[in-house]
């Protein structure tokens, strides 16, 4: 049988197999095979989607002219996006499964990214079909984006950080985890409640 009369799920597993080894090489082909036919491209970019580090990758997907770097080096976004952007980006944030992020991620983001990012129009979350959340950073300046990824779909949960000086805020985004996200399953967090009557919040949400 020919490759491409191939089921999309036996696709999808094929290039699985190919990006699940290291090396840029393999990614490349399975960015190759994303461009060769319609059969290819949606399991093909599914699978480049899958599992994405730091909000760079969204960012850099945008049409040229839109986003640039900053005099600090950081990367930032000349004007708010249109409609039509949003759902640019849109066509590879749903296709996220597990997403990672590092203070260092973070600090390649000038505020004109992060007020644009917070402020997606859409009434779902930024990544709709998210499923494993990693989240190492504990600045609360942070903490609007971190909200924004939270959803239904989401079941694994890490926010790899430890709060030596528990707050309020921290508080308040650790309460709202058990109605924003009501799937999760597995929950690894070192942060505690700013007093002991907002740990039992927690603790019961």
């Amino acid at each position: 049988m020919h490759v491409c009369l191939l089921p999309t799920e036996i696709i999808l597993h094929i290039l699985s197999d190919i990006y699940g080894d290291p090396g840029w090489r393999l990614k490349r082909i399975t960015l190759a095979l994303a461009r060769t036919c319609k059969k290819f491209k949606e399991p093909a970019l599914d699978t480049l989607w899958k599992d994405v580090y730091g909000f760079k990758p969204l960012i850099s997907c945008l049409p040229e002219g839109v986003g640039s770097t900053s005099t600090r080096g950081q990367m930032t976004l000349k004007r708010p996006l249109s409609n039509s952007e949003w759902r640019f980006v849109d066509r590879y944030a749903r296709r996220i499964r597990s997403f990672t992020v590092s203070s260092s991620d973070l600090d390649m983001l000038d505020g004109r990214v992060v007020q644009v990012l917070i402020s997606a129009p859409s009434p779902t979350p930024f990544l709709p079909n998210l499923c494993s959340l990693v989240w190492c950073d504990s600045r609360e300046y942070f903490f609007p984006l971190l909200r924004t990824l939270f959803g239904s779909t989401i079941t694994s949960m890490t926010l790899g950080y430890r709060s030596t000086h528990p707050s309020f805020t921290s508080s308040v985004l650790l309460a709202s985890l058990g109605a924003r996200c009501p799937s999760i399953r597995e929950l690894d967090c070192e942060c505690r409640g700013d007093s002991e009557e907002s740990s039992d919040v927690i603790v019961e949400a």
